[in-house]
């Protein structure tokens, strides 16, 4: 049985629906700096949005069509999950962004010596720099704070004239969950690496960076380092419209010729339950196939499985938000429910302490911020699920 609709990871670059006002700046922008041999300038991106919206599925989208749909550039592109223990410091940082980028570089490339020695030693240097990092004795490391010995942009400079020897284009460099700057110390990462981006434009590089975060991150940025939002082009991921979500359900159908026929009332069906969302979609769709993989679905055959989904998203889902919420948040959670609308202002909630509560619960991903003043459940399903506590 082939069921090609998977919620529990990126989406694979072949079933990417929707975002074509995003895809194609990302692409022809790639393509004019390639014709115009750098004349035109890489415009960097950041792609904000809720959890399962998609972000990281982008990236992978984007790296798929630099290989595949960018007139013949020759690109190198990197992806680089970040991770809180990355994020400790300036040099854990740049050493954990130019590891990721030449190991990707090594493995995915055709190397002459060269360009193999020098990746090699760049290599080496970092090993050197992490093996003398732990052995520091702490009256060292508090005597060396404050000096970074990995100089990200001088290594950034040397990896692009190895790449522009080797007749690179351009290189993209795109930075999966950007958030986890802000955990210690974030404004002077921010500013560190908003200071070697504007370092690698005036040495004359070519390097696009793509950066991804949560749809709250930009007035944290803003106040931890407001420069360093300017130097990208935003793009909002919301939810689908109903072609978003017909394309999501049918495309993947079509790329592993399955033939099943989901007419038009049962997609939208799913794009009411789901709300457009494509974790939710994936989630519904997958269940779908589990349970029948050829012929016609009809609406009165999809109604009968609404129950089971119901069920399925508590259990894949809201029953973790549940529990990820503080005993004072929940009160907030359940009052808001009760309230009976979808949108609820702080003053309606009447709870001590409304405003930190609903700001952490922003921050978790259960609750979004429509404006100043302005709440509501991040989808409505969670607020059915909310009604039967």
């Amino acid at each position: 049985m082939k069921n090609p609709f998977n919620a529990q990871g990126p989406t694979d670059p072949r079933y990417y629906a929707n975002r074509s006002k995003l895809l194609d700046l990302f692409k022809h922008n790639v393509i004019w700096v390639a014709k115009s041999k750098g004349v035109t300038k890489p415009v960097n991106i950041s792609i904000m949005g809720r959890w399962g919206i998609g972000k990281t599925s982008t990236l992978y989208k984007f790296k798929d069509m630099l290989a595949n749909d960018c007139g013949g550039a020759r690109i190198f592109a990197a992806v680089i999950s970040l991770k809180p223990a990355s994020c400790a410091d300036a040099d854990t940082f740049s050493a954990a962004l130019l590891e990721s980028l030449l190991n990707q570089y090594k493995s995915t490339s055709k190397l002459d010596r060269k360009i193999r020695d020098f990746v090699n030693d760049e290599l080496r240097v970092l090993e050197k720099w992490r093996l003398n990092k732990l052995s520091l004795t702490p009256e060292i490391e508090r005597r060396e704070k404050g000096l970074r010995a990995v100089n990200f942009s001088d290594a950034m400079v040397r990896l692009w004239n190895k790449l522009k020897a080797g007749k690179f284009d351009i290189a993209v460099i795109m930075i999966d969950d950007i958030q986890y700057v802000l955990n210690k110390d974030g404004g002077a990462l921010l500013y560190d690496l908003r200071t070697d981006m504007q370092t690698l434009s005036a040495a004359d590089t070519r390097f696009m960076f793509v950066i991804t975060g949560p749809a709250n991150l930009y007035p944290d940025i803003r106040d931890a380092a407001e420069p360093f939002t300017r130097l990208f082009e935003k793009f909002d991921l919301d939810t689908f419209d109903f072609e978003g979500t017909k394309e999501m359900i049918q495309k993947p159908l079509k790329v592993e010729n399955i033939d099943l026929d989901i007419s038009d009332d049962v997609i939208r069906k799913i794009h009411e339950i789901t709300a457009g969302h494509p974790y939710f979609i994936s989630l519904v769709t997958r269940d779908l196939l589990n349970r029948k993989q050829s012929g016609k679905v009809t609406a009165k055959e999809f109604s009968g499985l609404y129950p089971d989904l119901a069920e399925h998203f508590a259990r894949v889902r809201f029953d973790d938000d549940f529990a990820n919420a503080t005993d004072a948040e929940r009160r907030v959670l359940l009052k808001m429910v009760s309230l009976g609308k979808d949108e609820v202002s702080m003053s309606e909630i009447k709870i001590s302490g409304c405003a930190k509560l609903l700001d952490r619960l922003v921050k978790k991903d259960i609750v979004v911020k429509l404006s100043r003043g302005k709440y509501k459940l991040y989808h409505k399903l969670f607020r059915d699920y909310l009604r039967k506590k």
